[in-house]
């Protein structure tokens, strides 16, 4: 799927993004049930041409909860921050390819509270659900783990 820097803005801001939202613990987030579901649901999004956020509302132990996300993007920024697809990034002519990121975004997930990686190019998410799964569960894993240690 591609779109220009125009198509994504419009439909992000347009309130157009298919989303779906869920609530787990630390240990549900990172099963492998959980992430598939979660990313069949953005692959279909892909299919159907049209933007996808699945949220996982992951409560901690100790804190407050963290907001682990699969987004469609053109870059690495949240979708909330969309309008920060200016001119100065990306031009606006030409449709770039929407990419599946993982976003992880709470207190103490690091000095900003923020942490987004690429999932899937355009070429990957036509590639194997369980690569993607195996991907997504090493990465919540590993960056849950650092938010109980920086909570610590």
């Amino acid at each position: 799927m591609k779109m220009t820097v125009a198509d994504y803005l419009a439909q992000v801001t347009g309130d157009h993004v298919t989303t779906e939202t869920v609530e787990k613990t630390a240990a549900q987030a990172q099963q492998k049930t959980t992430l598939k579901r979660g990313i069949q649901f953005m692959l279909d999004q892909f299919a159907q041409g049209t933007l996808g956020q699945y949220v996982i509302n992951v409560k901690m132990k100790k804190g407050a909860p963290l907001s682990l996300r699969l987004e469609m993007n053109l870059i690495n920024i949240p979708m909330g921050e969309a309008e920060r697809l200016d001119p100065k990034l990306l031009d606006q002519e030409p449709a770039y390819p929407v990419n599946l990121y993982m976003v992880l975004e709470g207190d103490d997930v690091n000095k900003s509270g923020l942490r987004i990686d690429e999932l899937a190019n355009d070429t990957d998410q036509a590639g194997s659900v369980t690569n993607l799964v195996q991907r997504a569960q090493e990465w919540v894993a590993e960056h849950v783990a650092a938010t109980v240690e920086n909570r610590a």
